[in-house]
């Protein structure tokens, strides 16, 4: 069972992961969001880099997948992903630490464009133009002050995946992460 909440959060995240706007998520659209965010992050397709991307991507499909107990050629709705997710990731642990997180790190890891180990303000809001948050720019300041725990002006990708983590499993109503993909 999950939480109104919960609930909100994990329905503004397919509505960004259905790429395609036709009410299902498939490989596609997980094709389609790596490819997103390496165009907005100008990071060659055959680079080490994306390559951990999309193998992340496909280590979460098919965790979620398995998880549901649907074939992988299926699309998920809006409920089985709401529901695949939540008895995945709800409470982290192992399913997060093995496909979500591993994910989420190499995604981090592209938005982190000259290497240097930190996420400036402007290469966050490159990756919030990939996600199509949709955040003004103010928001989206706003938020990145807000996930700055340590106040250095850069995020680590520690204190993004943190972020991503308060998101998928966090049930605090005031948690910076849930503004990841707008307001809610």
């Amino acid at each position: 069972m999950t939480t109104d909440l919960l609930d909100r959060k994990l329905e503004r995240a397919f509505a960004h992961l259905d790429a395609d706007d036709n009410g299902v998520i498939d490989e596609k659209d997980m094709i389609a969001l790596g490819s997103r965010l390496l165009t907005a992050l100008a990071e060659p397709a055959d680079s080490p880099k994306a390559a951990e991307v999309f193998r992340g991507l496909t280590d979460f499909w098919v965790d979620l997948f398995n998880e549901l107990g649907v074939g992988q050629d299926q699309k998920l709705t809006p409920e089985q992903y709401r529901d695949g997710m939540t008895r995945l990731y709800k409470d982290g642990g192992p399913a997060y630490e093995k496909s979500f997180r591993p994910m989420m790190k190499a995604m981090l890891t592209v938005v982190d464009t000259n290497g240097d180990g930190h996420i400036s303000p402007e290469e966050f809001h490159k990756a919030q133009l990939a996600f199509d948050t949709r955040l003004e720019p103010a928001a989206a300041d706003a938020l990145f002050e807000r996930i700055d725990k340590n106040h250095d002006g850069y995020l680590s990708v520690d204190e993004l995946l943190d972020a991503v983590r308060e998101y998928y499993t966090g049930q605090d109503e005031d948690a910076p992460g849930n503004l990841l993909f707008g307001e809610l």
